[in-house]
Order: structure tokens, then C-alpha cells, then sequence
């Protein structure tokens, strides 16, 4: 995507020596958390989990996001799985911003530059998606939840063109399958970039989708002035009370694609 095909993405609104002075920040403030995050670990590991809520804070502020709610955030002593549709990387600081959680990732993210880096700051649980991996995968995922943890999955397995949302993948849901932990929809729309309605045609602005590459998909999101995301925290749902893992995924696909659909078809895109 190269920015001339958007007349308000333009090197004179951030220019590069601007983009370069928040990537140089950015570098100092990481390494600075990462340190402290190591300190947290071993002296006061309870509270170690919040500090990627920090870190992912300051990663909007310099990337000019705004974040908007709707919705109650659940929490209770339970584990709790966050379930949300996704379109970009963005979806991780928005989220990571509003949740002291785990995020939920396959384990290649773990090799991605920068991003794998944001994951590992963010104590994402890489899970490998080898067939004979994946149960010893769930009983980790499991564990996690069952003592109390906290943690988000992005079910569609990649991200979409922010059009529509993708089909969810039922694995991992089978380590809640029949217990007494609660499920809460998510739904991720970006409403705005630089004051201007995000349409279907400005999507890929901020979807990072198919054979995108991420470095100049990134260098324009960071030339934007302000983006704007708003979401939205549906009724949560007991795992118990589902059927299957078939039927839990199933329902939570459709209402999360159904609450999408309408968020988009409002904007008229």
C-alpha cells in the first residue's frame, strides 16, 4: 500500500524526522520496561501483569490512537477468556491498553520483528499449531484460565480485511469446553483516521491483511495525525452452558459478526 493512493497520508502531515524521534522514543521506553517488567518478575510478580497495560498505553499515545469504550469490562476472581474479532496489529496495543490479560498468539508471531517483540513485553501464550502439539497447547491454555488467569484470543486465526469477519477456529475453545470460566465478546471497530470516516476504501489504511507488507503498512499508520478506535463489551457468556466447543464458537462467531456488521453497515461503508 504506498501512501499516494491516500491524499491525506502525505510526508508533510508527519514528516520522517518526526516518525523517527517516535521510533526512537518508543526504543528507549521498551528498553526501560522491559527492565522494570524483569525487576516486577521477581520482586512483586502479582503485579508484573500490568505492566504491558502500561507499555501498551504509551504505544497508542505515540501512535496517536484514541480509544473509545462501550460496553462493561467483566472481571471477577475467575479465569476469564476475551474474545475478539481481528484486522490489524493495532488490535493488540487497543486491547492490550484496556486488559491486564494474556494475549493468545500461534507461535511464529513469536519470530516477527517488532511485533514478536511487543508479544513477548505482553506475556502472550504462543501456542504451536502442530496437530500433535495441540493438547498439550489446550492444557496450558487450560491451566491458565481454570487458576484465576486472564486471558484474549483472537479465534479467526489471522487478520481480515476489516469488511467482514472471518470464520473462528474451534480448537482452542475446548479448554474452557465445560467449565465454570467465562467468556466475554469483544468487537474492535476503527471509526477515524485523521477526522475522516474509516469507509470501506480507507480500510486497508488500518487493516493489515493477505501479503501486506508491515513495514510500509506501518510507516503510514504512523504518518496518520489520530486514528480512532471504539470497543465495544458484550453481554459475557459461561462456558457451562454451551453444548460443545462446537456450538460455543458458532454462537460467539455470530455475535461478534453480527455486532460488527451492524458498527460498519452504520458508517455505510
Amino acid at each position: 500500500m504506498r501512501s499516494t493512493q491516500y491524499p491525506f497520508i502525505k510526508k508533510n502531515f508527519i514528516n520522517n524526522t518526526t516518525v523517527f524521534l517516535k521510533f526512537l522514543l518508543f526504543f528507549c521506553l521498551t528498553i526501560f520496561l522491559i527492565i522494570i517488567k524483569f525487576i516486577f518478575e521477581i520482586l512483586f510478580p502479582k503485579y508484573s501483569i500490568h505492566i504491558p497495560c502500561f507499555f501498551h498505553k504509551i504505544l497508542l499515545w505515540l501512535i496517536n490512537v484514541k480509544v473509545k469504550i462501550e460496553g462493561d469490562i467483566y472481571k471477577n476472581n475467575k479465569g476469564i477468556m476475551y474474545v475478539s474479532n481481528h484486522l490489524s496489529y493495532l488490535d493488540i496495543p487497543v486491547l492490550g491498553s484496556l486488559l491486564s490479560a494474556k494475549f493468545v498468539a500461534k507461535n511464529e508471531v513469536a519470530k516477527w520483528p517488532l511485533i514478536g517483540i511487543f508479544a513477548k513485553i505482553g506475556n502472550t501464550i504462543f501456542i504451536k499449531r502442530l496437530r500433535h502439539d495441540l493438547f498439550k497447547e489446550k492444557s496450558i491454555l487450560a491451566q491458565e484460565i481454570r487458576s484465576g488467569g486472564k486471558v484474549i484470543l483472537f479465534p479467526e486465526g489471522t487478520t481480515s480485511d476489516g469488511i467482514r469477519i472471518l470464520d473462528f477456529k474451534s480448537s482452542l475453545f475446548s479448554s474452557i469446553e465445560s467449565h465454570d470460566s467465562y467468556i466475554q465478546p469483544i468487537v474492535i471497530n476503527y471509526e477515524e483516521i485523521n477526522g475522516l470516516p474509516l469507509n470501506r476504501w480507507l480500510m486497508p489504511v488500518i487493516a493489515w491483511y493477505g501479503d501486506m507488507g508491515l513495514k510500509p503498512h506501518l510507516l503510514n499508520v504512523l504518518k496518520l495525525f489520530s486514528i480512532t478506535a471504539r470497543v465495544y463489551f458484550l453481554k459475557p457468556k459461561n462456558a457451562k452452558d454451551f453444548d460443545n466447543r462446537k456450538s460455543m464458537t458458532l454462537s460467539l462467531q455470530n455475535i461478534i459478526g453480527e455486532s460488527y456488521s451492524r458498527k460498519i453497515n452504520d458508517k455505510k461503508i
